[in-house]
């Protein structure tokens, strides 16, 4: 259906009287989905960087006050070569949250964590990937964000496996504390997203476009935290 940018069979239009769209990161069927002309949300989206907008509504998690928050702490507790884990152009989120990762090193006069990324592209054999990227480093970085806590778990069995304890010898943050996350060993700092504001503010959405279909689109983010775990020598 994707591929062939066709909506599920079990989708009705004329009994649909509104849309919300979880994890449609494909542009060309994110465009598909607004030519509908129905009320449309989107939670999270494609990247959107240098492509005409959506549309449509679009809600996400803040994802870069906590992340250059968490590059901050770093640096004080010594950390000086910073490096990103994920696939930056897998949504729009991630990339917001490589760009706040970049801003806050640039920031604090860092980049050589830039050249230290991994950053392997789509989501097949992802941990293999991952590790394979890594592996190639001739430096290894003081510490990484990653873009969620699924890479960071997957990118802290890959340093294991490399011969590197986190938090001893490189920390990890991860992004949207996950159930996982608190039981992963170690405990994974992360930035936890608030699942009942994100509902709230989605049902929201969607309802007042189906009551007031001309109002202007709008793009909301709702408040993240910084939860300092043991990944992060907490």
């Amino acid at each position: 259906e994707l591929k062939e940018k066709k909506l599920p069979s079990s989708l009705n239009i004329e009994r649909t009287a509104g849309i919300i769209c979880f994890e449609v990161f494909d542009y060309d069927y994110a465009q598909m989905l607004c030519d509908l002309d129905l009320p449309l949300l989107f939670v999270d989206s494609p990247v959107m960087n240098m492509r005409p907008p959506l549309k449509a509504d679009r809600l996400y998690m803040e994802n870069r006050i906590e992340i250059q928050n968490a590059v901050a702490h770093m640096v004080q507790r010594g950390k000086k070569r910073i490096s990103f884990a994920g696939d930056k152009n897998h949504c729009q989120s991630f990339f917001e949250r490589y760009m706040a990762y970049r801003d806050a090193v640039e920031y604090f006069g860092l980049t050589e964590g830039l050249s230290t990324c991994a950053m392997p592209s789509g989501q097949q054999n992802y941990p293999v990937s991952l590790y394979e990227t890594i592996r190639r480093f001739k430096t290894m970085p003081d510490a990484f964000v990653c873009a969620n806590d699924f890479v960071a778990m997957d990118l802290v069995k890959a340093l294991d496996e490399l011969g590197y304890s986190v938090p001893d010898d490189i920390w990890v943050c991860g992004f949207d504390d996950s159930q996982e996350a608190s039981y992963f060993a170690p405990h994974l700092t992360s930035i936890h997203i608030h699942g009942q504001i994100m509902g709230y503010t989605a049902a929201n959405l969607l309802m007042t476009r189906i009551e007031e279909p001309s109002l202007n689109y709008r793009t909301v983010y709702t408040e993240t935290n910084l939860i300092l775990r043991e990944s992060t020598g907490d």
